[in-house]
């Protein structure tokens, strides 16, 4: 343990609580000897002399009887882990403030160990953040420093990988902590909370270990894209950074979403709003929105009118109308496989748009 936890402030805070109960003068001193903490203000930062002999023997001194520098008393050292951190000394008749001054050792003992806890899981947490979002980033990351940063923060995943993102599909369910709430207990996944979402790294990955964890979170209440399963870290780190961008405009539906599925949207994403703008107003201006989800509907079931038709609960007559009606309107003709593209991409765009538009006005 490192001597610098025994803090000024975490010292005073000790002699505040103990002062309303204990009715003799409380000092604690730092490693050197030092008055760290006190009842007397004015004893602040000067040395005291039994504290220093007490560290040099790592026992306790008593002091039988007031001295010219030195009031009688006890210095008991508070030693951590085999290293002496400070000492608690208490004025009075040693045989009396000594049992007082053991109970005091003890709880600094706690609060330093408290302490320590709470700086280590700092430090992991802040370590396992840095990791990913360089990742996210497109940093530049190699496998050799991910691997050692998951073992620095007692993580030791291995390949293969899976990258997935969870976000609440609205204001009223969950938000990414309790998401990450239902990842305890998975030990092949580390998680992090960036921009409203939970980014979630899983090691050994393969289906079956992703899918415990897909269903951990959709079950949560979250909507959730996921990278490829079993991927190399070339390949994460692609997903990763597809996945930003994706986020930068999607807008979570309570689904599970295979990033491969999206390749269209990522790449509609990367482009300026004005560009899509202009594709949705051409487009899809023209369209009711009947002929809007005829056409989304038709995309989505492979250009098929029969199983189109079953989707959108028409008859096929009424889908091949509607697609004439469209290419009257468009000059798109969905059954043919360029024509079907430029108006995916349109949809895309226009998902695009709303989402931007969502996030503005939020």
């Amino acid at each position: 343990m490192r001597s610098s936890i025994l803090t000024a402030e975490l010292a005073q805070r000790v002699v505040d609580q103990v002062r309303p109960v204990v009715t003799h003068n409380v000092n604690i001193m730092d490693d050197r000897g030092i008055i760290i903490a006190s009842v007397d203000p004015s004893r602040l930062g000067t040395v005291h002399h039994g504290a220093v002999l007490a560290l040099e023997r790592r026992d306790a001194i008593r002091i039988e009887a007031d001295r010219a520098d030195t009031r009688m008393g006890v210095n008991v050292p508070l030693v951590i882990d085999g290293v002496p951190v400070g000492v608690v000394g208490i004025t009075g008749t040693p045989t009396i403030v000594e049992p007082i001054a053991r109970v005091l050792v003890l709880t600094v003992s706690l609060l330093l160990k408290q302490e320590q806890h709470l700086d280590d899981s700092r430090w992991r947490e802040a370590t396992l953040h840095d990791l990913l979002n360089a990742m996210i980033d497109g940093a530049g990351v190699s496998e050799a420093r991910v691997l050692a940063k998951l073992r620095d923060v007692g993580r030791p995943l291995r390949s293969p990988w899976t990258i997935l993102v969870a976000r609440s599909s609205s204001s009223c369910q969950p938000d990414a902590s309790s998401h990450r709430n239902s990842l305890v207990g998975i030990d092949n996944a580390v998680a992090i909370e960036r921009d409203g979402s939970l980014w979630v790294l899983v090691g050994s990955s393969d289906a079956g270990t992703r899918g415990v964890v897909v269903d951990r979170l959709h079950a949560a209440g979250a909507s959730v894209v996921c990278g490829r399963a079993g991927a190399t870290m070339p390949e994460l780190l692609v997903d990763a950074q597809k996945l930003r961008v994706l986020l930068g405009h999607s807008v979570p539906d309570g689904l599970v979403h295979e990033l491969s599925s999206l390749d269209v949207d990522v790449l509609v994403s990367r482009q300026p709003d004005a560009i899509a703008r202009d594709s949705v107003e051409r487009i899809l201006a023209p369209l009711n929105p009947t002929l809007r989800e005829t056409a989304s509907v038709v995309i989505s079931h492979n250009l098929s009118v029969v199983t189109s038709a079953t989707a959108l609960h028409t008859h096929r007559n009424t889908v091949v109308q509607r697609l004439a009606r469209i290419k009257e309107l468009t000059g798109l003709d969905l059954r043919l496989f360029d024509d079907a593209v430029t108006m995916k991409l349109a949809l895309a765009a226009a998902r695009q748009l709303a989402d931007s538009d969502k996030t503005n006005s939020a």
